[in-house]
């Protein structure tokens, strides 16, 4: 299906690789967290992913990655969720499985407000939980 937006024909992202120095723990955080299935492994240093929408989540080893020097600046990736109601939900569940991050609240960072968090996932990957729903209650 093409989908169009003011004329022009819109391509939709579905594959991205991150790489990381722990892959197994990302593993273990995607797939617990967001309900990604496992395709594929290769020892601890290959994981293919897939979640229900058929997003493809490719993880590899960078042997130049460490605690202390992984991704740039604001580099992260985003779950955008339904309604406040599904980011205080996923944040429950991240801090359930002992994962940290700061209470959802509005953030407003030069875009449309939203309501959310960021999390500190394993393996040096910042991960944004948050809704464009920032209405009180929804």
């Amino acid at each position: 299906m093409e989908l169009l937006y003011g004329g022009i024909a819109m391509a939709t992202l579905n594959h991205t690789n991150l790489t990381t120095y722990d892959v197994p723990a990302l593993v273990e955080f995607f797939s617990t967290v967001f309900g990604f299935d496992v395709l594929d492994t290769r020892g601890d240093k290959l994981a293919v992913l897939r979640n229900s929408d058929g997003f493809l989540l490719t993880l590899m080893y960078d042997k130049r990655m460490t605690p202390e020097q992984g991704y740039p600046g604001l580099f992260h990736v985003g779950f955008l969720q339904a309604t406040r109601l599904d980011v205080d939900r996923t944040y429950e569940e991240l801090s359930g499985r002992s994962y940290t991050a700061p209470k959802p609240d509005r953030l407003q960072r030069g875009g449309p407000e939203t309501y959310g968090f960021y999390c500190a996932a394993p393996g040096g990957v910042l991960v944004e939980v948050s809704t464009m729903n920032v209405v009180e209650g929804a």
